[in-house]
């Protein structure tokens, strides 16, 4: 009773600027949403239970990023370092990144697995739990505080945000490492060899015809499979020293073509050449020996070459992307002024199909009005979709559309994709669509939870 009436008496206008006002309404709200959800059978009322989880993952947002501003202003010099981000690609640094952890802690803790990660799932649990219970520390605290002093910020709260801090720090880099391998300088520098490869290959195919500037510039998509299979000819034959090295120690040979070396050796009985022109003539001839002529030997060889660049679409597909992706901007045609004009009016007049300028991460409805509206049934308009004819790349990688890549909008923010980029499909109730419909991974991962069936199941 005594908590009730001093909570009443206390508690901050909710006009009130400062941080502890908004971290207590908009720790409030949280409460709200998350007492509904936890009150509401998913298996009955999907939709519901769908919108539910939007507005709890974007209340949690509005927490973070107050207790962020908070820690700014008490913790300014202890604040956990985070140097691992730069190793991060560009679209998993965003501004809705911190209630996704937070989202995905509280999954982890209650026993759920990350997208099928069972192995990591279950490294991270005990961290997660830790996480979620020093946050709930930091909530308190702050709540507590909210309701005493608004300008004041004690060394007890300040000592909570501290450890909660270096926790999230420490959930952030397990939880999207599990999501984007991080590489270690040793390995970023390998693949750096790799590229140099791949140009100096592409250089030598240019002299001798085998490709043409053309194919280069208009993004070939026979090229993904050419390039692989020229660069390891090259890198055997022209380039020994190279990152195809097989005298290299297994720490400095690029993970990506260590499949490569085990093929060969079976090949050659050797573990000592990079090639048949290398060996000892006795050992040549005796290679030789074991195949009909040189056409058998040559196709021998063909066949391996060609199943290793197999292998490298599959298994190491992001690798491989990365490699071609800067290959690409390495090559390519260097446009001239006029051409700079051109391609900078374009950008301009497109600028509306880029990831940044997302309308949902803009959002400026509060879950609370967003939840009102839907359930008066004031469904929002789909959103309009980008014109197939002004837009040439995907939204998201930016590869160029062909015959063989097509265009897919997403039904979420309207941007076209290419399949891969779009690959998703989730219910958007926001719209009326309660049937799964086709999002992109943007979307996907910041505008419609990946964990719905894992928390419906809790």
């Amino acid at each position: 009773m005594m908590n009730r009436f001093r909570k009443w008496l206390y508690k901050p206008k909710r006009s009130d600027p400062q941080l502890l006002a908004q971290f207590y309404y908009a720790d409030e709200e949280l409460n709200q949403v998350a007492a509904e959800l936890d009150s509401l059978d998913g298996r009955k009322d999907p939709q519901r239970c769908t919108l539910l989880v939007s507005q709890f993952r974007s209340c949690q947002d509005n927490v973070l990023n107050i207790i962020n501003q908070i820690m700014d202003v008490c913790i300014p010099q202890d604040r956990a370092p985070r140097d691992f981000c730069v190793k991060f690609p560009e679209e998993i640094r965003h501004d809705n990144l911190a209630g996704q952890l937070w989202f995905g802690a509280e999954c982890l803790a209650a026993g759920s697995i990350i997208m099928n990660r069972e192995l990591e799932s279950m490294a991270m649990r005990p961290l997660a739990k830790e996480l979620t219970r020093s946050l709930e520390d930091v909530r308190g605290a702050l709540r507590d505080q909210a309701l005493r002093d608004l300008s004041t910020y004690t060394e007890k709260m300040r000592e909570a945000l501290r450890h909660f801090d270096v926790l999230f720090a420490e959930f952030e880099l397990s939880y999207v490492s599990a999501m984007v391998p991080v590489k270690s300088p040793r390995e970023y520098y390998v693949q750096q060899e790799v590229i140099v490869l791949f140009c100096e290959t592409v250089e030598r195919a240019l002299d001798f015809g085998y490709l043409t500037q053309d194919m280069i510039d208009d993004y070939e998509p026979a090229l993904m499979f050419t390039i692989p299979r020229l660069a390891i000819v090259c890198g055997l034959v022209v380039y020994a020293d190279g990152p195809l090295n097989l005298d290299r120690k297994a720490e400095d040979m690029s993970e990506l073509f260590r499949p490569f070396h085990t093929l060969l050796r079976k090949i050659s009985g050797s573990t000592d050449q990079a090639g048949l022109e290398a060996a000892p003539s006795a050992t040549r001839e005796k290679i030789r020996s074991r195949f009909h002529g040189s056409h058998d030997l040559i196709h021998r060889l063909f066949v391996c070459i060609s199943g290793v660049a197999d292998q490298l679409q599959t298994n190491y597909a992001s690798d491989l992307r990365s490699i071609l992706k800067t290959l690409f901007e390495v090559m390519a045609t260097k446009p001239e002024t006029d051409d700079k004009e051109k391609l900078k009016k374009v950008t301009q007049s497109l600028r509306s199909a880029a990831l940044e300028d997302c309308a949902l991460c803009q959002e400026t409805l509060s879950s609370s009005e967003l939840a009102a509206k839907t359930r008066d049934g004031d469904l929002e308009d789909p959103p309009e979709w980008v014109p197939d004819e002004a837009c040439g790349f995907c939204t998201a990688c930016k590869a160029p559309f062909t015959v063989i890549r097509r265009k897919h909008h997403c039904r979420s923010c309207g941007k076209i994709f290419c399949s891969r980029c779009s690959a998703h499909s989730a219910p958007l109730p926001r719209y009326g669509q309660v049937k799964p419909v086709r999002v992109c991974t943007h979307c996907y991962v910041f505008h419609v939870t990946p964990f719905y069936s894992d928390k419906a199941g809790i």
